[in-house]
């Protein structure tokens, strides 16, 4: 089991390397694709993928694809995609009860909720 772990973090940092060195769409230690670059992040490990890393510079070097296939997408197969109901972004998660992407979104839509509760009290108190 240690091994396993230990094989996957080193598959992890290996392609956050390779990231940094030959993706096209890394520059000054920032991703132009996307906000926060899953691969240079280690964000891989939870399931989020670079499509453009996968199908461009994967494929440079055989044995981290191996490596990757083998630790990092059938460790992702157990997360599922799904859509915030606060900031409405695709983020993925192994719990399917889940609904927002985070506390922060989570803490927004409960205060949003109070106080559509309270309009409503204070509405359904005024006609009575």
């Amino acid at each position: 089991m240690a091994q396993m772990e230990r094989n996957h973090k080193n598959t992890v940092i290996a392609c956050s390397k390779l990231a940094e060195k030959n993706c096209a769409n890394f520059l000054n230690d920032k991703c132009l694709g996307e906000n926060r670059c899953p691969v240079y992040n280690g964000s891989i490990s939870k399931g989020l993928r670079c499509p453009y890393f996968e199908e461009s510079v994967l494929p440079s070097d055989e044995q981290l694809q191996e490596n990757y296939q083998v630790h990092i997408l059938k460790q992702s197969a157990s997360y599922s995609s799904k859509k915030c109901k606060g900031c409405t972004k695709v983020f993925k998660t192994d719990n399917y009860r889940l609904q927002y992407c985070g506390d922060t979104c989570k803490k927004i839509s409960n205060r949003n909720n109070k106080r559509l509760y309270a309009t409503k009290s204070r509405k359904s108190a005024i006609k009575e």
